[in-house]
């Protein structure tokens, strides 16, 4: 009996600190990383993550403490803006490992959708960077270090490389906001998030966690419980000292000063977590009418090459749509037909005489006093401040139960406090401009939200606050994201843009099984087309009919699976009756056994 071999240390760090213009990041890092760790390292925009992934890296040195790697360590590592030479796409790649393979290569760079051939110098960014992903995991090495790897990547590509990450034998550590890969792929966790006050300049702690992002959020929320607690008691506690202030200067003579100094630490903690609550920010300043968004036979070309070919799509009011599909396949043609933004070659648009539309654009510009429509119109003037650009919409917004909440206020829950309310534009990082956008828009109080992309360059913190926010949102909201769990939790139903056409499916789980199995016949048709026909008679009546029960098999399969679907939801609103549960159970037990055979039996049929 052979025993697991034991995991290869790879590196120490020893009370590691870093420093920025002065200003402390984090300090007391200490943790030693092996070959079985894959590492999730979580916290704040400008907490210092991308640093410490430096230091690992070896890319820049401590300020403070010290960093061993073992003798020989091969890293590779993937930064958030990749420095690329400007030449064929395979060539670049190739750089990452000379040894290897030219169709190993190509098969990385086809995964991620670039050309072999094209020159990086005439990418844009997000196609440079997915060149850079397929260098990286091209290189051999023993330690990988993944800075928003899913960033410029469509699901299915984020699919793809969760697996290959998962097959890969070097330590990992990773930088991301997309919570599923977090969650499947980490087994420790690097956390800068709880430590540090907000708003002041006091330096975090890097806390090492033995387990899951999920085993860690546990972990935090039963600090946060315990938090709780105190804060009941402090309130507990100023009531009664706030009683006794109030009482006459006769009763309250023993030891005033002492008793008022109580008060004030008392207050400060009965605050608690009070604004972090979300809100409910109700259908915007004008209530929606039956006619929200309405695209028929509508068609966008460029050039000879047709974007969106006659497609429909009816979007009604309060309803929560995600659009998904591969890089390229025309999802922000879609948006910017919808929104206006661009006219289609053929076809109609319309648009609710009701609807006041706010779009999030990837591409990040510096909102500004333009308008309230669009988080992309440019500033002009970067000298103005968080709070000026968030002033020129509105000073409040407006709440679903009839209250407003001071435009500052909302600011401050989205990560700026005072300080940072007040600083320029132009001295903000790409992450806290993005939050402007996003503060510009929900300022804006539209009835109707389309977002592209909304969680690129967004820490956890940020994207949790923001969909706290979108959960209370009434109006309309349309989605295009690769973010599975920000599909997952916003959307009601997805429209996947692929081949000119519109497909809609109940969730994002639903559109990858049929994706899956439509791409797993497409292959299996185009290979034995291919094949010459050598066989006899017999043989190819035995084809057809395989070919045939395996096409029954795929609807069977898209049936089971949407009833699957359906009885999750079922017993998610019968979660109070037992009985009832009881027979849901039963029948989602019965289903999934009949789904997994028929899947089961045609990939008998389809795969040699």
């Amino acid at each position: 009996m052979s025993l697991p071999s034991a995991a290869m240390h790879l590196m120490s760090l020893d009370n590691v600190a870093a420093s920025v213009e002065g200003r402390t990041l984090f300090t007391g890092a200490s943790f030693g990383l092996t070959s079985d760790d894959r590492v999730g390292l979580v916290g704040p925009n400008g907490s210092g993550k991308t640093t410490l992934l430096r230091i690992i890296a070896g890319e820049r040195p401590p300020d403070a403490g010290s960093v061993v790697p073992r003798s020989g360590l091969r890293i590779g590592m993937l930064s958030q803006q990749p420095r690329l030479t400007d030449e064929r796409a395979l060539d670049v790649v190739l750089a990452g490992d000379p040894t290897a393979a030219p169709h190993e290569a190509e098969r990385l760079l086809d995964v991620v959708g670039i050309d072999p051939e094209q020159s990086t110098a005439r990418m844009s960014g997000g196609q440079r960077r997915r060149v850079a992903v397929a260098q990286t995991l091209l290189a051999p090495s023993d330690l990988l270090i993944l800075d928003e790897p899913t960033n410029h990547l469509d699901v299915d590509t984020i699919d793809w490389l969760e697996d290959e990450l998962r097959r890969r034998a070097s330590g990992l550590v990773l930088v991301t906001h997309d919570r599923y890969v977090l969650e499947r792929l980490a087994n420790r966790m690097l956390d800068l998030a709880d430590a540090g006050t907000s708003g002041t300049e006091r330096p975090r702690q890097v806390h090492w966690h033995e387990g899951s992002y999920s085993s860690l959020l546990e972990a935090r929320a039963e600090r946060a419980a315990s938090r709780e607690r105190s804060t009941a008691r402090a309130r507990n506690l100023l009531r009664k000292e706030v009683a006794w202030l109030r009482r006459g200067p006769k009763a309250r003579s023993s030891k005033p000063r002492f008793r008022v100094e109580q008060v004030e630490v008392l207050r400060d903690a009965a605050a608690g977590d009070l604004e972090a609550k979300p809100l409910d920010l109700g259908t915007g300043r004008t209530r929606l009418g039956n006619d929200v968004l309405d695209l028929r036979e509508v068609t966008v070309r460029r050039g000879e090459h047709t974007v969106l070919d006659r497609v429909d799509l009816g979007i009604g009011p309060g309803e929560r749509v995600g659009i998904v599909g591969p890089n390229g396949a025309g999802k922000t043609t879609l948006l910017h037909v919808l929104t206006g933004r661009l006219a289609p070659d053929a076809g109609e648009v319309r648009v609710g005489t009701t609807v006041e539309l706010a779009l999030y654009e990837q591409e990040l510009r510096a909102p500004g006093p333009a308008g309230p429509t669009s988080a992309g119109s440019s500033a002009g003037d970067e000298n103005r401040t968080v709070l000026d650009t968030v002033l020129d919409i509105a000073p409040f917004v407006p709440l679903a139960n009839g209250e407003t909440l001071p435009a500052h206020r909302l600011a401050e829950r989205f990560g700026f406090d005072g300080q940072l309310q007040r600083t320029p534009l132009e001295r903000l990082s790409g992450g806290e401009r993005r939050r402007v956008a996003l503060l510009h828009l929900l300022v804006a109080a539209p009835n109707v939200l389309v977002l592209d992309e909304p969680t690129n360059d967004l820490d956890l913190d940020t994207l949790t606050v923001l969909e706290d926010h979108l959960d209370g949102f009434r109006g309309t909201l349309v989605v295009a994201s690769h973010d599975r769990y920000v599909l997952d939790r916003l959307t009601d139903r997805i429209v996947a843009v692929e081949h000119g056409r519109l497909t809609e499916h109940l969730d994002w789980e639903s559109y990858r099984n049929e994706h899956r199995l439509r791409t797993r016949a497409a292959a299996d048709r185009a290979a034995a087309e291919a094949a010459a026909p050598t066989a006899s008679a017999q043989d190819n009546k035995a084809r057809q009919a395989a070919r045939k029960e395996a096409r029954r098999l795929e609807q069977q399969v898209e049936r089971l699976g949407a009833r699957r679907d359906r009885l999750h939801a079922d017993m998610a609103a019968a979660a109070t009756d037992v009985a009832r549960l009881g027979r849901l159970q039963a029948e989602l037990h019965q289903v999934e056994g009949e789904l997994t055979a028929a899947e089961d039996r045609w990939l008998e049929l389809t795969v040699d």
